[in-house]
């Protein structure tokens, strides 16, 4: 924990629902308890949905507080972290029981994720040939070419009304 030297002295509220911990980073960039009346400079909750979807470590907290560079730097540190689940279990329940349960909970996490972005697929899909919801690029692109058309002829309308007037007005100087 080097990397957080430069924010000795700074709190951090880590949220954990329903639990949370309030720790000071010490000058060796480890942690410590905090004062219970410490006031803390910035706030992290693991986004559980993000931990299953996203690759980006960061994209993985809820940041909060004042000081968002800490923030930043921590949920960055803290995605990178990956927790040896099966090691830990295996101390309980044993080492056969726990690569059963780890192997078992990721093909349900993996079946979960592959499930959701077929779903995504099947409904993009289906608005986009069933009930067209969705515009092909093709189209999108033609239509804005278009509409850029009109709006440059209605600029140059625009403009040779305004010649108009002003010759008007200069022909007839009693009808301003």
């Amino acid at each position: 924990m080097a990397l957080l030297r430069q924010h000795a002295g700074k709190t951090v509220r880590l949220r954990l629902p329903p639990a949370s911990a309030t720790l000071t980073i010490q000058d060796d960039g480890g942690f410590a308890p905090a004062m219970l009346d410490a006031r803390a400079d910035t706030t992290l909750t693991p986004n559980p949905l993000a931990w299953l979807a996203s690759s980006d470590p960061a994209a993985r907290f809820v940041v909060g507080g004042e000081d968002m560079a800490l923030a930043k730097e921590l949920a960055e540190i803290l995605g990178k972290l990956r927790w040896d689940v099966e090691e830990d279990l295996s101390q309980i329940v044993g080492d056969i029981a726990a690569h059963k349960l780890v192997t078992t909970g990721t093909e349900v996490l993996a079946w979960h994720k592959n499930a959701a972005e077929s779903i995504a697929k099947s409904w993009a899909e289906h608005w986009h040939e069933e009930s067209p919801l969705l515009a092909p690029p093709e189209e999108t692109r033609a239509l804005a070419g278009e509409i850029g058309a009109v709006d440059e002829r209605v600029e140059r309308l625009a403009q040779k009304i305004r010649q108009l007037d002003q010759n008007s007005c200069s022909a007839n100087p009693r009808k301003s």
